[in-house]
């Protein structure tokens, strides 16, 4: 099975234009955390982690030069290599090749996650250097008023009451790891089918080896819970539409991290009366939605409708792993399918795929076929940097949606630069939506969650 070395190989691959190989050793490029002491030094380590999850990220000298140094705060570099700084305070964060100006003052812990990401963008860029990447705009000013954040909001408890995560991947670790700094409390379920592959550990952050194998929703609950002291995460492995019928109920709220469009769909079309969702698109791009019910505006189904993309991913997905199209859409391999793969891909045991997800073994076994095709390439899974992003941005949209105050329903951000707030809009309904341009669905709104009662 792939490694989490390998997933990263493959997405810089696709990216700049050379072999798995060649990638791979542009990954085992060094960045040298230089920090001064106190609380930067801790944020650095954040920033650290992060790196470490796509190139080799080091604290400490040792006889090998690094090839970027990257300084944080008003430390002195240690190295004659290659120099990044960042200093970040409370109301910006500040990223450059040249020394940046002082900051002091300790900033709120979402907004020292929001820099971490940009911090790692521009070093990941810089330590690679190769102009086939996302351009990052150095030098860069991370003004916190720009995410969004309504006043106040950051100190309010967040109550959640029958709130129900959709997935235990990377934007699901990224947003809880986000949220962290925040005052949530509640209950939260996390609900994912799926088992732990290696090939994930590049971006899961709160993962460590010895999760392979594990269930995904357990071992994120139990990573986690010890950073929300008064919110309880409740693991379910099964699927969101399994847990609504169980429950009999829709949701007050769903968090969406799932990585497919079909899913997306289907988790709409359990209405529940509220959504807030973030999705990576490869290295490129983040994108984050939210909607309360009812709502005269876009919805999830309206902004993941159906597009011919899906159809030629999922058919490319299906010749490389010998099955049908109709296979594919099930979601998770079953006994059944698991050995019709296995006689394509003779070197696994059926028993080792069993509810492994389509696309996450069509990344591990059919990499040539991936960076061969833009259907193939779709699979590619991103930079840890990226999913932290989604998951910093997904919290942003948690606080505007429970202040009342989310007057837009979508943005879409680069991850390899800054979030600019006029990039909200505000998104109509689409007009062949498969959940509002379907009338019946109106009563079931209005008896779940009464009139409109506000522009969204």
């Amino acid at each position: 099975m792939s490694t989490a070395a390998q997933q990263n190989a493959l997405m810089l691959a696709a990216q700049i234009g050379v072999n798995e190989a060649e990638a791979s050793e542009r990954l085992k490029r060094t960045v040298l955390v230089t920090a001064e002491p106190g609380w930067k030094s801790a944020w650095a380590f954040e920033v650290g982690q992060l790196l470490g999850r796509t190139v080799e990220a080091k604290f400490d000298l040792d006889d090998t030069a690094p090839d970027l140094e990257f300084v944080i705060g008003s430390s002195a570099s240690r190295t004659e290599a290659r120099r990044m700084y960042a200093d970040l305070g409370a109301i910006d964060a500040s990223i450059s090749l040249a020394p940046t100006g002082r900051h002091f003052d300790k900033p709120h812990g979402l907004h020292a996650a929001a820099a971490a990401c940009a911090a790692a963008a521009a070093a990941v860029y810089v330590v690679i250097d190769d102009t086939a990447l996302p351009a990052v705009r150095l030098p860069m000013r991370l003004d916190y008023a720009q995410l969004g954040i309504p006043q106040g909001a950051l100190f309010r408890a967040i109550e959640l009451s029958d709130a129900v995560m959709a997935g235990a991947g990377a934007v699901a670790h990224g947003f809880l790891r986000a949220a962290r700094h925040l005052n949530v409390r509640g209950e939260l379920a996390i609900v994912d089918p799926k088992v732990i592959q290696g090939g994930i550990l590049n971006r899961c952050m709160y993962l460590r080896d010895e999760d392979v194998g594990r269930d995904k929703a357990v071992a994120l609950a139990e990573r986690a819970q010890s950073d929300f002291p008064n919110l309880a995460l409740r693991p379910h492995v099964t699927a969101f539409k399994a847990l609504v019928r169980d429950r009999g109920r829709s949701p007050q709220t769903a968090f969406v991290t799932v990585d497919s469009r079909l899913v997306r769909r289907s988790i709409q079309l359990e209405v529940p009366h509220r959504i807030i969702d973030a999705s990576t698109t490869d290295v490129r791009g983040v994108v984050v939605h939210s909607n309360v019910m009812p709502t005269d505006y876009a919805c999830l189904a309206c902004i993941y409708r159906h597009v011919p993309e899906e159809l030629a991913r999922e058919r490319s997905i299906a010749e490389g792993l010998g099955v049908d199209i109709a296979d594919v859409r099930v979601g998770l391999i079953t006994e059944e399918i698991a050995h019709r793969i296995v006689r394509t891909h003779p070197s696994f045991t059926a028993t080792e795929l069993i509810g492994i997800a389509f696309d996450s073994l069509f990344r591990q076994i059919c990499a040539e076929q991936a960076l061969a095709t833009p259907e193939g390439r779709q699979v590619l899974a991103p930079f840890a940097f990226v999913s932290a992003w989604a998951g910093v941005l997904m919290a942003v949209e948690m606080l505007r949606s429970f202040a009342g105050l989310a007057t837009t329903n979508y943005w879409s951000i680069d991850p390899w630069n800054l979030p600019i707030a006029r990039g909200r809009t505000l998104r109509p309904r689409h007009p062949d939506c498969q959940f509002c341009s379907r009338p019946e669905y109106e009563p079931v709104i209005r008896k779940l969650w009464g009139e409109r009662a506000e522009a969204r």
